[in-house]
């Protein structure tokens, strides 16, 4: 698999993804319209300006076959840890689950988080009933905190990784991290 900063190539599979009830069962209430998608879409790209991290595409490297996205985003409030919590996420096209996908994407974000972006420590969330998720996390490494309520009634769990339990040494498949040194590329916004 390769993973690859986010820039504006990812958009159209990105709309098309964020609109499959599947997909957003666990992450919000209804499918995102386009508008709702470049919206995200455009707020990913200045993540990356300003953090220097942000969402990857995934893509299987024997097809360039789009497999969904990874990401480290700063949390924000009201969701159950610190504003400036650096979170993982993994979000992976329904045909591909149960696949390992997602852990060896979160594999490759975590060691990046510790690595080159230099945290200390990540979260991780996840809906109580999204059980392949939280699976993952603890198979990164995470260890569940606690439950937290969310204003709109969702139950997360919150799950932690701190510098101190990652070796930086795990053994997994290649996956081509694609180098984030010439940033996203921003240049073209689709508006309409």
């Amino acid at each position: 698999m390769r993973l690859e900063p986010w820039d504006d190539r990812h958009f159209e599979d990105f709309a098309r993804f964020m609109r499959d009830p599947d997909v957003i069962r666990y992450i919000r209430r209804e499918p995102m319209d386009r508008d709702g998608a470049l919206e995200n879409h455009e707020r990913s790209l200045v993540e990356w300006d300003l953090h220097g991290f942000g969402k990857r595409a995934i893509f299987e490297r024997a097809t360039d076959r789009w497999l969904g996205f990874v990401e480290l985003s700063l949390v924000g409030p009201r969701k159950g840890s610190r504003d400036d919590d650096v979170e993982i996420g993994f979000f992976i096209e329904p045909p591909r689950w149960n696949k390992g996908i997602a852990t060896e994407a979160a594999l490759e974000l975590r060691d990046e988080a510790f690595g080159r972006c230099c945290l200390d420590e990540i979260v991780g969330r996840c809906r109580v009933e999204n059980v392949a998720s939280s699976r993952v996390l603890e198979k990164v490494g995470f260890r569940r905190l606690r439950l937290f309520e969310l204003d709109d009634g969702v139950v997360v769990e919150i799950h932690h990784l701190g510098r101190e339990q990652w070796d930086g040494s795990t053994l997994r498949r290649p996956v081509e991290l694609v180098d984030t040194a010439q940033g996203p590329g921003a240049e073209y916004r689709e508006t309409g």
